[in-house]
């Protein structure tokens, strides 16, 4: 499909247009966390560049395929003092977070300061929270960026009576998420978003949720690999559920 050979898929191209790179790139549709994580430490690029990057990939992709609902304004903020910090370890020996600099979509149920927590649902929009999920606390802690948030199923497909009047990956915030690779194809859901997301290089790795299948499916849906913990190994608070068993 066309969406794989867009004008800012890789790195490469990237610092083509805007900084000459030093070392091979990958490009975002296949570049992992590990890879990143030593082009960041080698000083091939900076979190700074890395952002950049996926903003213009979002930027060129996502009204075609509403994946991500809304970009984090603060996230160039977040990267600039990441490669600060970046500079600052290296000269004093000190250890990083093992995300350090690494931007991260995250879904829109589960609750950031820096964005709106809607579930998809515009009843939502413009609330605040008192505090950010945990998830969202120990990823900044391990040094993560976070890119903004992305499409699902809204309110994860617990807005209907079972009587399938919902629509798999839409939301009255973000319309409806469509498939990368086969048009016209159900991304499935409720994770719909951060699935197409990762599979088309708007981030390395995105953040879902799941009570039955929600992260599954739209995985396999989207060519991926989705973990799914064991319900209980990670925090819950801040996410908004559809049961809590």
């Amino acid at each position: 499909m066309r969406l794989r050979s867009g004008i800012v898929l890789s790195l490469a191209l990237f610092f083509a247009r805007h900084a000459a790179a030093s070392a091979p790139l990958p490009s975002l549709l296949d570049a992992t966390i590990a890879d990143l994580a030593e082009l960041l430490e080698s000083g091939a690029i900076t979190s700074v560049d890395l952002v950049t990057a996926y903003f213009s990939r979002i930027a060129e992709v996502n009204n075609e395929l509403h994946a991500v609902l809304e970009i984090n304004a603060k996230a160039l903020e977040a990267a600039k003092s990441a490669d600060e910090e970046r500079v600052s370890a290296m000269r004093g020996g000190a250890n990083l977070g093992p995300l350090h600099g690494i931007p991260i979509l995250i879904k829109d149920n589960i609750a950031t300061f820096d964005n709106n927590n809607t579930a998809g649902s515009v009843c939502m929009v413009g609330s605040k929270v008192k505090s950010e999920a945990t998830l969202i606390t120990k990823l900044r802690q391990a040094g993560a960026i976070i890119l903004g948030k992305t499409n699902m199923s809204e309110w994860a497909g617990a807005r209907s009576n079972g009587d399938n009047s919902t629509t798999i990956g839409w939301s009255a915030v973000g319309g409806e998420c469509r498939a990368a690779y086969v048009p016209d194809q159900s991304p499935s859901g409720s994770s719909g978003g951060s699935a197409v997301a990762v599979s088309v290089g708007l981030a390395p790795v995105a953040l879902g949720t799941e009570t039955d299948g929600s992260i599954i499916s739209p995985s396999e849906h989207s060519n991926l690999v989705g973990i799914k913990p064991t319900m209980g190994l990670t925090s819950r608070y801040g996410v908004i559920p559809i049961t809590h068993r």
